[in-house]
């Protein structure tokens, strides 16, 4: 069956004068632009809910495939300019949206919140070195008999099978080895700690596996919580970087909803000129 995307919004979202659409990082989690829908009524958050067993074996470039046709769809006949947002790996189907509809639609802009650790990580694992068969039969049968308890298995099974051997690899040491005896199997409800820990490693293997292109699609602001931008070799140029703020509350922060709402004043200031000078 297609998979329908879902649009949350407020009632000024289809009469604003610039689109903003919002990605976020899970598919299915809209509640996590719950503080910014409230500062931001343009704000239309895409989603996916209750498709979390699909998102376990998805990709960027089918989400963005499939965003992108819906927004199409809805924008086709406004002819207004159209700006996208994501957090973390929803920044990177921000842009691939803005890649496939740049041709049809004026794309203002892009905003991506805590974007930048998928190329280090990418790196970091091309960097390591593979596990030898003494260090990878112990940790397999480790996970073997942790599957055999979970009551998450066809999640983690989906997630694992999109796995290449270096992200199988990290995971057998960053996980698996880890957390030992002590792996999680509280279950599937969203909140426990092992639909928490399987929810991470899958936003993990969307973004490492997917890189962006070094031509963007239209112009990005990019903004960084605090605790992103003081990781080891964290990229901070060109990145506006929220004071105080962790990667897990960025989205709200009011210094970020200022800041979108400026970007989106900007957009509607030039839409006037433009209209004035014509």
């Amino acid at each position: 069956m297609t998979r329908q995307p879902v649009f949350d919004e407020a009632a000024t979202a289809t009469s604003a004068r610039v689109a903003l659409y919002a990605f976020p990082a899970r598919a299915w989690k809209r509640d996590e632009y719950a503080a910014l829908q409230d500062a931001v009524p343009a704000l239309a958050v895409v989603s996916e809910p209750g498709a979390e067993a699909d998102w376990a074996g998805d990709s960027v470039d089918a989400m963005a495939d499939r965003y992108a046709h819906a927004i199409a769809s809805r924008e086709q006949a406004k002819r207004r300019p159209i700006a996208l947002f994501g957090y973390s790996v929803g920044a990177l189907v921000a842009l691939e949206v803005a890649r496939r509809l740049r041709e049809r639609f004026d794309i203002a802009w892009v905003g991506a919140v805590d974007i930048a650790a998928y190329p280090q990580m990418r790196a970091a694992l091309a960097g390591a070195p593979p596990l030898d068969a003494a260090e990878r039969e112990p940790l397999d049968a480790a996970l073997r008999q942790w599957m055999a308890r979970s009551a998450m298995r066809g999640l983690w099974q989906e997630t694992l099978d999109r796995m290449a051997r270096p992200q199988h690899d990290m995971f057998l040491r960053e996980v698996v080895r880890a957390f030992g005896a002590a792996l999680p199997v509280d279950g599937p409800a969203a909140g426990s700690q092992e639909h928490t820990l399987w929810s991470r490693v899958n936003c993990l293997r969307l973004g490492i596996v997917h890189a962006v292109g070094d031509e963007m699609p239209a112009p990005v602001r990019r903004w960084m919580s605090q605790e992103m931008a003081a990781g080891p070799g964290a990229r901070t140029e060109g990145a506006e970087v929220i004071a105080g703020s962790d990667h897990a509350g960025v989205l709200a922060d009011r210094t970020l909803h200022a800041a979108v709402l400026r970007e989106l004043e900007a957009v509607e200031t030039e839409e006037k000129e433009a209209g004035v000078r014509i």
